[in-house]
């Protein structure tokens, strides 16, 4: 008996150990670990990197929480006008959802894409999206043939910001390593945004890193979010004195743009 308890825990400080070298040769390097934004920021680079196993193909999927919500409204014709005819929220959905890799998806079956939810049409997103109808007696969720529309805008408008994206090139792997660059825009959510990579050979993960990196405002932009969020009295005093200031000094402008254009009489 004490000789197979100790065969078992023979296995299993070897096993735990194994563990821990998987571990380390999959280890991921992400710079910068903390993205500030502040006055000016208008974006950054963001470098991931770390060991390949041999003949696999490196997937990486970038994305942020799935609490992003945005009011979209549906426009249609009313008698001679075109107005607002649908109001709706879109909810459960991630701000960011980038997806690199150093080969194409084409590569990998519709099902397993699917499943890691880095395929082309970003189905993850669709399926937990969710999409309430603004109504008088308050909102109504939209059934999934419904909600495809608003999600599908959703998505769109992501794209456009540089927030959604494919890029099938952006992988590069050399002897036993691999390297991406990601450019952030200015706009990236700020909160802790997660990336996970998957090694795939002959139509199989065989492994998986999971790391992730926290976007978070600085100096001024932090102080009038929070003044936004926990003092909005306040914070709405200061938004009507600057707009008065701005207004103010545009005025003086072009007073002083009109003095001198208009003629002097000579003395």
């Amino acid at each position: 008996m004490k000789r197979w308890m100790a065969v078992v825990l023979g296995l299993m400080f070897l096993f735990s150990f194994t563990n821990q070298g998987i571990a380390a040769e999959n280890k991921l390097t992400i710079s910068p670990d903390k993205v500030e934004v502040g006055l000016n920021f208008k974006g950054t680079t963001l470098n991931i990197s770390g060991s390949v196993p041999e003949n696999a193909g490196v997937y990486i999927k970038v994305s942020s929480p799935n609490d992003s919500i945005l009011d979209l409204s549906k426009k249609g014709k009313v008698s001679l006008f075109w107005m607002n005819v649908e109001n709706t929220s879109v909810t459960k959905v991630p701000k960011l959802y980038q997806v690199l890799s150093s080969r194409p998806l084409s590569d990998l079956t519709e099902d397993l894409q699917e499943k890691l939810g880095i395929n082309q049409n970003f189905s993850a997103v669709f399926q937990a999206a969710e999409v309430d109808r603004h109504s008088e007696s308050g909102p109504v969720k939209l059934e999934k043939s419904e909600a495809k529309e608003f999600i599908s805008s959703l998505v769109t408008i992501y794209k456009k910001a540089g927030l959604y994206g494919i890029n099938e090139s952006a992988v590069q792997v050399n002897d036993g390593r691999f390297n991406a660059r990601l450019q952030l825009p200015a706009n990236i959510p700020q909160e802790k945004c997660n990336v996970t990579v998957y090694f795939i050979k002959g139509g199989e993960v065989i492994g998986t890193s999971n790391e992730s990196f926290n976007v978070e405002t600085v100096g001024i932009v932090k102080w009038l979010n929070n003044e936004a969020i926990y003092d909005g009295p306040s914070y709405g005093f200061l938004s009507v004195i600057i707009a008065l200031m701005v207004g103010a000094a545009i005025a003086f402008l072009f007073i002083i743009l009109e003095y001198r254009k208009s003629p002097q009489i000579a003395r």
